[in-house]
């Protein structure tokens, strides 16, 4: 049991690791996306250097800068791998379509739960740019779980059909 434990641990960190450098790399090829993404770093920049020219003291605007970044990896990667590894391993399932499914959807839907979660009008519409980014999500959290699949599961499947 404590052996499971930490393969699925392991699993777990490098799938979410790698679904966060796969997020970077994919945001930075895609026009669109690196195009809307340009836009919002350059204005978070834009706001540090202003911070820092107002009050001296631009470590506040940083420390929010990133934590918005963090927020992203957690709601894109970490958090729809974690649903789909501890449901998956209550009830026993080791097929890849749930944890790339599962991984995938909830983080396409990370948008749209976020803004109902705010009570927000627009939780039910997107523009083009939106649903691009979603698509985004979607395929990161496919390839989260598909990596989680690939180093927790293949073991336990093999010996189980036996």
């Amino acid at each position: 049991m404590l052996r499971r434990l930490i393969v699925i641990a392991f699993a777990f960190l490098i799938a979410s690791c790698a679904g966060v450098f796969l997020l970077v790399m994919a945001a930075l090829f895609d026009p669109a996306t690196r195009e809307a993404g340009l836009v919002a770093t350059m204005n978070g920049i834009f706001f540090i250097i202003d911070e820092a020219m107002r009050h001296g003291d631009p470590e506040d605007a940083i420390a929010a800068f990133f934590a918005v970044a963090q927020a992203i990896a957690i709601a894109v990667c970490v958090a729809p791998l974690a649903v789909a590894v501890a449901t998956g391993e209550a009830m026993g399932v080791r097929q890849l379509i749930w944890y790339s499914g599962i991984s995938g959807v909830f983080a396409g839907a990370s948008p749209w739960i976020a803004r109902a979660a705010r009570g927000l009008d627009r939780a039910r519409e997107a523009t083009p740019i939106e649903a691009r980014i979603a698509l985004l999500f979607f395929l990161t959290g496919v390839f989260t779980g598909f990596v989680y699949w690939l180093i927790a599961v293949p073991k336990d499947r093999a010996r189980t059909d036996q």
